[in-house]
């Protein structure tokens, strides 16, 4: 056979397959563009198309830095930053306005103090993990303080549903409780039963009136668990679990169903890129193309049918602040 047959026959064959019934949607990761700053524990939160990247960590501490990504421009701008270094606190979009809640804010100079004679001494700081509540309204481009949290909490997740903010997991001395922020009454309450797991660094979905607690780090170690919380019921009840055990991973909702990729395990240390999906429904999950650069502490979020993941760290544990990145992973399924 000649070699100009064989080419035909190669490329006849090509296009059968690509109009072949009932062929597999082409499912790929691209490159988005980078961030200005790398970072990792930071929040995100979209606000219409935009997508807010705000605070994170740093060999220097929690920083205050804010940037906007417009994820159908694929562009980034810069915005007002935090009033303070924060990092691992809740975040989310309600009535166009970002609520950030809780985290770990970096120490901040106290007012100077006098001694026994009149002699000003060293003024003191105060930083840890905090109970402050800060509002930003994109057409005002400010910060403003907000009701506080019943107690300091860092580490949670947040999430909307019916107008209202919850806020999940985390560590603090009521972590256990399911807070809801109310808009009306502008303040935040304990609602619900408790939770039945608290952990850290897990990954809060909220799909329709239910909110998928996954994963995280209880006393230390990754777990698989999945919980689910029934805002209208204020009952929680157990979701099929991860396939893997996973904490600091990130998760958003994507045509009706959960993904989460990214990820770490301590010991030894190593960072995941993963993908898993779950469809709610069938109460299962698939394995799908991993996400080409590992790393934790990142922030997600989807946007017209594209998963979107932003900075986070590629190194585990102690390594994280040294090996934070400003990549950015784009997937879709078509």
């Amino acid at each position: 056979m000649s070699s100009g047959c064989h080419s035909n026959r190669v490329l006849a064959l090509v296009f059968l397959c690509l109009l072949a019934p009932g062929a597999a949607a082409a499912e790929s990761w691209r490159d988005g563009s980078p961030m200005t700053t790398g970072r990792a524990f930071a929040g995100g939160a979209l606000v219409g198309n935009e997508l807010y990247v705000i605070g994170g960590d740093s060999t220097s501490g929690p920083r205050n830095v804010a940037e906007i990504y417009d994820m159908r421009g694929d562009i980034w701008r810069a915005s007002p930053g935090l009033p303070v270094g924060l990092q691992q606190f809740g975040i989310a979009e309600l009535n166009g306005k970002l609520y950030v809640s809780g985290g770990y804010e970096a120490p901040q100079a106290g007012r100077p103090e006098f001694g026994a004679f009149g002699e000003i001494l060293p003024p003191t700081t105060e930083g840890g993990d905090t109970a402050q509540t800060w509002i930003y309204d994109p057409q005002i481009g400010t910060w403003v303080n907000g009701p506080q949290l019943p107690a300091a909490r860092a580490g949670h997740g947040a999430a909307v549903v019916d107008g209202k903010i919850y806020t999940l997991g985390g560590r603090g001395s009521d972590a256990q409780r399911v807070l809801v922020y109310d808009p009306g009454s502008n303040r935040w309450s304990a609602t619900g039963e408790a939770m039945p797991a608290p952990r850290v660094a897990a990954a809060t979905v909220a799909v329709g009136d239910r909110i998928y607690v996954i994963g995280g780090l209880s006393n230390g170690v990754a777990t698989a668990r999945v919980d689910i919380f029934d805002t209208a019921s204020g009952r929680w009840q157990s979701g099929p679990q991860l396939p893997e055990a996973r904490s600091g991973h990130v998760a958003a909702l994507v045509g009706g169903k959960l993904h989460v990729t990214g990820g770490e395990q301590r010991r030894p240390p190593r960072t995941f890129g993963d993908h898993f999906i779950l469809d709610a429904e069938a109460g299962s999950w698939s394995r799908a193309v991993p996400m080409p650069n590992p790393r934790h502490g990142a922030v997600a979020a989807a946007v017209d049918g594209k998963f979107v993941v932003v900075g986070g760290s590629p190194g585990a544990g102690v390594y994280t602040v040294f090996t934070e990145s400003d990549v950015v992973d784009i997937y879709s399924a078509d």
